[in-house]
């Protein structure tokens, strides 16, 4: 006969491990977004000085895309 408390408890452990690999991947997937956001706002930025040929403003957006690049990595 078998043990419904020894199904029970490795019901739970496989559960508990499905939700660690779940809380793992929705981290990752918020340091995905953050970022993406990061780069969304680099390129914002990038293309509103290449309109405007505001040269100190376009510097200082290509030096903010070169630290998320450090960031990312």
């Amino acid at each position: 006969m078998r043990n419904p408390l020894r199904r029970t408890d490795a019901r739970i452990a496989r559960l508990e491990a499905e939700v660690a690999e779940l809380m793992g991947s929705v981290e990752e997937n918020r340091r995905l977004n953050e970022r993406l956001s990061d780069v969304l706002d680099v390129v914002t930025e990038l293309l509103v000085p290449a309109v405007d040929r505001d040269d100190a403003r376009l510097q200082s957006a290509l030096e903010s895309l070169q630290a998320a690049r450090k960031r990312a990595t």
